[in-house]
């Protein structure tokens, strides 16, 4: 992998830790869960789970 390419892969990581929301209920970051096979996001800290918008 040359370095412009791995430019690419980092800067589409930032953009997308980016885009992952904020728990509503203590403000940690979400991660993404799949839940019945749904997407979905979940708080590591207290288990709230958010659909995408």
């Amino acid at each position: 992998m040359d370095d412009l390419e791995r430019q690419r892969e980092l800067r589409r990581e930032r953009d997308r830790l980016l885009d992952t929301p904020n728990c509503p209920q203590c403000l940690t970051r979400m991660e993404p869960a799949d839940v019945g096979g749904e997407p979905m996001w979940r708080c590591p800290e207290c288990g709230t789970l958010l659909a995408p918008e």
